[in-house]
């Protein structure tokens, strides 16, 4: 009995590290797909600045 529990505890604590792991690795590429879209938002602005014709003299 005593071997059954130890193994549970081990593979509880086996899980609760995993799902830590996984939790951290998520916010991970959750910060990544965040820089990437703001790179993205500022690519987008300068072509669209650079696609404008200049100002025309009235």
């Amino acid at each position: 009995m005593k071997k059954l529990t130890f193994v549970l505890v081990v593979l509880l604590i086996g899980a609760a590290l995993w799902i830590m792991d996984l939790r951290r690795r998520l916010h991970s590429s959750q910060m990544r797909g965040d820089m990437y879209r703001d790179i993205s938002a500022r690519l987008d602005r300068r072509l669209v600045e650079q696609a404008e014709p200049p100002d025309q003299p009235h």
